[in-house]
């Protein structure tokens, strides 16, 4: 008889924005963002799921390179690097699927009525 194996369930990554990652953000999260720069393994992504007045850019390391221009879901953990200028925040990529067909109006109107059901299902 074989054994089976358990493989633990990873948590959803949960949809933020730039601006409210921390040091401290654990677990995957989810980002919606614009390449503003690019080189192979690293890229500097601005954020588009924010406010325009408000959104944050952060460097995010993927494998294999992301084109400038085009808007991204990005998936993975948050990091922080030690380098000249200080400590700064760095999302370390396992997912970066292109959505550059995707209405992000839309999108978010869908995941603020998913919210909306969520809290009248909690009731």
């Amino acid at each position: 008889m074989t054994e089976e194996k358990k493989y633990p369930r990873r948590k959803p990554a949960k949809m933020v924005t730039v601006r409210s990652l921390s040091a401290n953000t654990e677990g995957p999260v989810r980002i919606m963002g614009i390449v503003i720069e690019s080189n192979p393994g690293v890229s500097l992504v601005q954020d588009i799921y924010d406010n325009v007045d408000d959104a944050a850019k952060i460097i995010v390391t993927v494998e294999g390179t992301l084109n400038v221009a085009e808007k991204y879901l990005l998936i993975g953990e948050v990091t922080e690097k030690t380098g000249s200028d200080g400590k700064e925040l760095r999302l370390a990529a396992s997912l970066a699927y292109n959505i550059n067909n995707l209405d992000t109006k839309m999108y978010k109107q869908a995941i603020e009525m998913e919210d909306e059901v969520v809290r009248a299902l909690s009731r």
